[in-house]
């Protein structure tokens, strides 16, 4: 102050020395418990836009208010592992229990066999035996089984020959009983050939007036079922089978009428029969007619099958042609129906059981073919007949017209 310098004090700086010390809980040896802290971060999501990488991870750790929190601390977290160990617990326990369910039931469904036991087989001494001879007997002859095939309707789209004088005789069956194919009247008599021999008249002049007397035709009679009917003079006739249930009428040609006959069941009726034995059939496509000897009959409405009928049997008349697929003779088996007459059938036991012999009546004696069924050639057999008589009355000449065929 008097003259006295003042000593200046040069101060150094102070170093900035940072001293971490151990905290009092970890002297002496002791184990103190760590608590971490849950920290909230907060950021700041406008300075993090256009920053880089590093200067990311430096705001990071600056928003950090103690460091990162202990994950394992979080309540969060011990509900979640806890929630998954409880559903591994449940769903083991659960399948243990259906697995011992299903073991069960497959123990208890599992039959329990009985043993087996087979009896002692008792085995007896064996008495040797003689042989003993067959008597020898004479075999009694057995009656044929006759066993019936359906019928074989002909075909409804078939075609009928040429009829050039339009008398409803074919020009081939005109030469059956000796006729003028050119002219519909071959005798002149005011009535047309087909018309003639619709009545079971002869259509070749004024006498004889009866077709049966004329010497065109044939009277068979069914040995075994007793039924008649006329047949052409010249045409073959034979037995399919020998009680006489199946007769064919066949031309040289190949062409034939079918005879069957069937037996009524008791209490069976037509329509019942009908539709047992012609299933392929339409009861509706028949009409009622009647021959010349009032035996009733269903006729298809073709002309080619006629089905007569009593109280016990059935008779049926069915035209069956060749590969031609031509019906030539529809009049012969109208004729055949018109001419029809059912008689007594011989009983059963009393019916033939060899090739029938074949009854005829005509006007003369004449050769006629019994031989197989359908064939033009056979035994010639030659039959003394009576003169026929028929016992059906004449329609008078009046009373035949055109209408009523």
């Amino acid at each position: 102050m008097f003259g006295k310098k003042e000593e200046k004090i040069v101060s150094s700086p102070e170093a900035s020395i940072k001293v971490v010390t151990m905290p009092h809980d970890f002297y002496a040896g002791a184990n103190p418990t760590v608590k971490f802290k849950e920290v909230e971060q907060t950021i700041d999501l406008n300075k993090l836009a256009g920053i880089k990488e590093h200067e990311k991870k430096a705001l990071h750790a600056a928003t950090a208010a103690q460091g990162a929190a202990n994950t394992l601390s979080s309540k969060r977290w011990v509900w979640v592992v806890g929630s998954i160990v409880l559903f591994l617990i449940f769903a083991g326990g659960a399948g243990i229990y259906y697995w011992w369910q299903g073991r069960s039931k497959i123990i208890a469904q599992t039959p329990v066999l009985p043993p087996i036991t087979t009896p002692p087989v008792n085995q007896e001494p064996v008495v040797p035996t003689t042989p003993v001879e067959p008597a020898t007997t004479t075999p009694e002859p057995e009656l044929p089984v006759i066993t019936e095939a359906g019928l074989e309707f002909p075909s409804k789209l078939l075609a009928e020959s040429v009829d050039f004088d339009a008398d409803k005789v074919s020009d081939v069956a005109e030469e059956l009983f000796a006729t003028d194919p050119s002219n519909a009247d071959t005798d002149k008599d005011g009535y047309q050939d087909g018309h003639e021999l619709y009545y079971l008249y002869n259509p070749n002049g004024a006498e004889p007036k009866k077709l049966i007397d004329s010497g065109f035709v044939r009277n068979y009679i069914s040995p075994g079922f007793g039924y008649e009917l006329y047949y052409p003079n010249n045409w073959a006739i034979g037995a399919v089978d020998v009680a006489g249930r199946q007769m064919l009428f066949s031309t040289l040609t190949g062409e034939n009428i079918e005879v069957r006959v069937f037996d009524l069941l008791p209490g069976q009726t037509f329509a019942e029969w009908f539709a047992l034995n012609a299933p392929q059939e339409n009861l509706g496509d028949y009409t009622d007619m009647q021959s010349r000897f009032n035996a009733n009959a269903k006729m298809r409405s073709d002309g080619l099958v006629y089905i007569f009928y009593d109280s016990t049997h059935v008779f049926a008349l069915l035209y069956h042609t060749t590969e031609s697929n031509t019906v030539n003779y529809k009049v012969v088996i109208q004729t055949m129906a018109r001419s029809f007459k059912i008689g007594e059938p011989m009983p059963p036991e009393m019916r033939p059981v060899g090739e029938p012999e074949m009854i005829f009546e005509a006007g003369a004696p004449e050769t006629m073919s019994t031989g197989s069924a359908g064939s033009a050639e056979g035994e010639s057999t030659t039959t003394s007949t009576e003169t026929a008589t028929t016992t059906g009355e004449e329609i008078p000449s009046e009373l035949m017209s055109e209408a009523e065929l």
